[in-house]
């Protein structure tokens, strides 16, 4: 319990820090990430006792994820009238992701169990991991690069897309909500409601789109390399 306590008085101070200073450096999550596994690496505890320890916070994932749908019936009226839009852009979005790791893994000669690994990454981690494992990749490595696109779109999502000129918050609710799942859609909350809602409805329709689309498109690029 102590440790439970520990990690969100933490978050607490890290969000007060952002708030202070908003900074993308100073994202709540990269700062407890950082402080964590310096703590972690002084102390010599291992992440495992840790992940224990800390057991009733990963318990609180899953309502955390499913609260993400509070925004998107607060903003329904206006995801309604766009929703064809909205899945068409998803649905862009996912394949152009696919595509595109793809051709990186073909250009840098990666193996077939890499390539299945790299293939469902723009998607909430639950799914990748199971995504993953249809394909024969490696699960374990895809569900840390998922983490690792989700912190890095937390961070600077924002910032890249506004140095991009892209104004509308509904535009860069898409692009966190399909690009950076759970951690982009929490910063696309902070940044605009708007933002918020459209990223909760572009990460729900990331999912459904992946489980059925990413296997089929994974294999017509295979025979197509053929």
């Amino acid at each position: 319990m102590l440790v439970c306590l520990f990690t969100i008085l933490l978050f607490m101070i890290a969000r007060k820090i952002h708030l202070t200073w908003p900074s993308p450096l100073l994202n709540p999550v990269l700062i407890c990430i950082a402080l964590i596994s310096v703590l972690l690496l002084i102390s010599g505890v291992s992440y495992d006792k840790y992940f224990q320890a800390s057991m009733p916070i990963d318990w609180f994932l899953e309502p955390a994820v499913v609260a993400l749908a509070f925004p998107l019936y607060q903003q329904y009226a206006y995801i309604k009238p766009v929703f064809m839009l909205l899945l068409m852009c998803t649905f862009a979005g996912i394949s152009c992701s696919t595509v595109i790791a793809y051709t990186l893994c073909t250009l840098f000669n990666a193996n077939d169990v890499l390539m299945s690994t790299m293939m469902a990454l723009s998607v909430t981690t639950p799914i990748t991991l199971l995504i993953t494992e249809s394909l024969g990749g490696l699960p374990s490595v895809a569900a840390a690069m998922v983490i690792l696109i989700g912190v890095f779109g937390g961070v600077f999502g924002i910032y890249i897309l506004t140095r991009l000129k892209i104004s509308q918050p509904q535009a860069k609710g898409i692009a966190l909500g399909v690009s950076c799942h759970a951690i982009g859609t929490a910063a696309a909350m902070e940044h605009h409601p708007l933002a918020g809602a459209f990223a909760s409805a572009a990460m729900i329709l990331s999912a459904l789109i992946s489980a059925f689309w990413v296997p089929v498109l994974f294999t017509i690029l295979n025979h197509l390399n053929i």
